[in-house]
């Protein structure tokens, strides 16, 4: 009986210390590096998109963004392009030259944002600094058909021009060497008298198409009864 309690103790110890071995060789193994996924944080993400726009530059991530994610530049100025309702953020400077626009005597203009060919309105705020007094211009697009007229009973209508085969109210919103102007327009335009001048600039808006709504009844009945009055004038003189 003692033999066999012996030799059960014998095969038991080794088995014990076998297995303990093998628990802290298991411990000791180094334990395999957890891959580190390559994509960021939901917050870093848009955080870096945010920069990326900023900067002017396309975010680095692959994921498509809308049309308003990307700062770019607006079509017409200077040979850069802006898609519609895309931001047009620019900062720099413009010397102005003779103005071109009609019933302007020697002054001096620089057209900081030109009128695009989709006539979409821009809408934003410039910031600027001129070297001389100057008036901030807004121009407006003025689409009437070709047989309205516009009577004197009406008011000056001077500042209604035709540029570059287009027809344009400019506004004036702004005068001095300095300011932060809110606007919406379909072009933007610094004024100064006739010595040249330098404006330094930052502009941050949205172009968009905007719906042409005309309600100009009145003028039409004003210029339909004119009209009558000159036909029964007409009539009298030939009795």
């Amino acid at each position: 009986m003692l033999e066999t309690k012996i030799k059960v103790l014998s095969w038991t110890i080794p088995t014990a210390v076998l297995g303990a071995l093998l628990v802290l060789t298991v411990q000791s193994a180094p334990l395999p590096a957890l891959a580190q996924s390559s994509q960021g944080t939901f917050f870093e993400e848009a955080l870096g998109s945010a920069n990326a726009t900023a900067a002017g530059t396309p975010p680095a991530s692959s994921a498509e963004t809308g049309t308003g994610a990307v700062s770019q530049e607006d079509e017409g100025a200077g040979g850069e392009s802006a898609a519609m309702g895309a931001s047009l953020m620019r900062q720099g400077q413009i010397s102005s030259s003779e103005s071109d626009v009609p019933g302007r005597d020697d002054a001096q203009s620089a057209v900081i944002v030109p009128p695009r060919d989709d006539n979409a309105v821009l809408s934003g705020i410039l910031t600027y600094h001129s070297s001389r007094p100057v008036d901030l211009i807004v121009w407006n697009n003025v689409e009437l058909e070709n047989t309205t007229a516009i009577p004197e009973e009406f008011g000056d209508i001077d500042d209604i021009v035709n540029i570059g085969g287009k027809t344009f109210a400019l506004a004036g919103v702004s005068s001095g060497d300095s300011g932060s102007v809110p606007f919406a327009g379909n072009a933007i335009e610094v004024v100064g008298e006739n010595e040249p001048f330098i404006v330094t600039y930052s502009l941050n808006a949205f172009p968009a198409l905007a719906s042409l709504v005309n309600d100009i009844q009145s003028l039409n009945a004003f210029n339909a009864t004119a009209a009558d009055e000159d036909a029964d004038a007409g009539n009298d003189d030939e009795e």
